[in-house]
């Protein structure tokens, strides 16, 4: 039987959703410590293909699950498109300020 978190992430992953469903999908899915969760979020995070509003909301969930976790991944964040990082880092900044010099997160270019 399905979970909320698994019709969440069929509704990221679904092409064919509308886009502000895949929106709010990704967000919501950012209020589950699972890693289904951020697995299902890089996939989408990662593509540059894929929309900016989907993309924006995967890079804020992602940063709120490794900021839940208190668990911060550097090789899941260099995945990143360059706009999901700029999100992911910016809420990072906002929640847990310290990250950003001890990773050095301030210092990474952005570069698309």
């Amino acid at each position: 039987m399905s979970d909320k978190i698994d019709l969440l992430i069929n509704t990221l992953l679904d092409n064919a959703a509308r886009e502000d469903e895949r929106h709010d999908a990704a967000l919501n899915i950012g209020h589950y410590d699972d890693d289904r969760a951020i697995m299902a979020l890089t996939k989408i995070a990662s593509n540059p293909l894929e929309d900016n509003i989907v993309l924006d909301a995967c890079g804020e969930s992602l940063a709120k699950i490794l900021v839940t976790r208190n668990k911060f991944q550097g090789d899941l964040i260099e995945q990143l498109t360059f706009l999901t990082k700029r999100t992911a880092i910016a809420f990072i900044e906002h929640n847990k300020p310290e990250w950003i010099e001890k990773y050095g997160l301030d210092k990474q270019p952005f570069i698309d």
